[in-house]
């Protein structure tokens, strides 16, 4: 009956405290099953019981059951081009414990970089005091797309990985089950489930840092065109004539908005400062290439996917707010006449830890939500 323990575990974390009259109501399950699946999982932890006299009509006050997010408790952790972060959350992908630390993106050997985010989970999990039965596994965002069994990094252009065993290398370390997801779908996911996206039909996530890319979540699920997940933003030609990309092709978007282009723009050198965006804006020449180009971007990906709401992460999350007043000006013009009036930009709500939280994201959603656990 997992199928049924999940339907039940996403009706609380969506809705809140319910009775039992109304989870019968909003999951469609007999109340012979209900009583099964409820008695479940008050038995394991992952719900618990209180009385409130709001969710009954008379009489005797109605026995709420609520989603208990300490029960449990899963990893999350992103890849990217340089640095790693990794976190340990509740069921609701609160942080209860984070770190992150860099490596060597030349010669970086995955099974040496998986050792250490296995030591990081188990030292985040002492300190937050988790149990190790109550981990219960691993979600890993990395750059680029991966295979549709969700084991694999097929290829992180940026970093020379290819085929990438993750899942597998993960569990080896850590003794507990793991899943590989693109790094920017995960972020959406995240903020689809947890932040800013809840309700939201169709949320796309735009993140940049050492490069640009998207992830989709159409009706609470992630996009995954092909099986792989990544949407490829960055790489939209937006002009004929411009540098080569790292994917092979030219003039591609992330070849104007890339970290290394805009740290040359700004004049600056080592690594990249918060708010480097802001650093381009007092180059206008510079700042107005950049602008175009991700208009034009964003209007192809909004013709095409028609999202209602565009998250910002990364350099873009902290970009300058005239950023947002150009593509709040600029953008509506090229996008359909259906999307102009719905289209909306935000910042990403959940910070610095979006792609560590997005991994977290992921394995909720795998291990505990879809009732696999139960």
């Amino acid at each position: 009956m997992g199928i049924h323990h999940g339907h039940v575990l996403r009706i609380l974390r969506d809705e809140g405290p319910q009775s039992r009259a109304e989870l019968a109501r909003r999951s469609k399950l007999s109340a012979t099953t209900l009583t099964h699946v409820t008695a479940h999982l008050l038995k394991d932890g992952s719900v618990i019981e209180l009385e409130s006299g709001g969710l009954g009509s008379v009489g005797r006050p109605a026995q709420a059951i609520r989603l208990a997010p300490e029960a449990y408790a899963v990893a999350g952790v992103h890849i990217g081009a340089s640095s790693i972060q990794v976190t340990v959350t509740d069921l609701r992908a609160s942080t209860k414990a984070a770190t992150s630390f860099d490596f060597a993106v030349k010669g970086g050997d995955p099974t040496a970089i998986v050792k250490r985010i296995s030591e990081a989970v188990n030292k985040l999990a002492e300190e937050a005091q988790i149990e190790a039965e109550r981990l219960i596994g691993v979600g890993i965002s990395v750059p680029g797309p991966v295979d549709a069994a969700r084991r694999k990094a097929i290829a992180s252009i940026n970093i020379g990985w290819r085929n990438v065993p993750f899942a597998d290398l993960m569990e080896q370390a850590l003794s507990k089950p793991a899943i590989v997801e693109h790094n920017v779908s995960a972020m959406a996911l995240a903020e689809s489930r947890y932040g800013i996206g809840k309700d939201v039909p169709a949320l796309l996530y735009v993140y940049l840092r050492t490069g640009l890319g998207a992830g989709l979540v159409v009706d609470g699920m992630p996009f995954r065109p092909g099986g792989h997940g990544a949407v490829e933003l960055g790489h939209i030609q937006v002009t004929q004539s411009g540098a080569a990309c790292a994917c092979g092709n030219t003039g591609c978007l992330e070849t104007f908005v890339r970290e290394s282009t805009l740290m040359h723009a700004s004049g600056l050198t080592g690594s990249a400062p918060e708010h480097l965006l802001a650093h381009v804006e007092k180059n206008p020449e510079a700042w107005d290439v950049v602008v175009r180009h991700l208009t034009s971007a964003l209007a192809s990906a909004v013709n095409l996917l028609t999202p209602d709401l565009i998250v910002f992460g990364g350099h873009l999350g902290e970009a300058p707010d005239s950023l947002f007043d150009r593509l709040r000006s600029d953008l509506p013009p090229r996008v359909m006449p259906h999307m102009r009036d719905i289209l909306n930009i935000q910042r990403s709500s959940l910070g610095s830890q979006a792609g560590a939280i997005g991994g977290a994201a992921t394995a909720l959603d795998h291990f505990f939500y879809s009732g696999v656990l139960h």
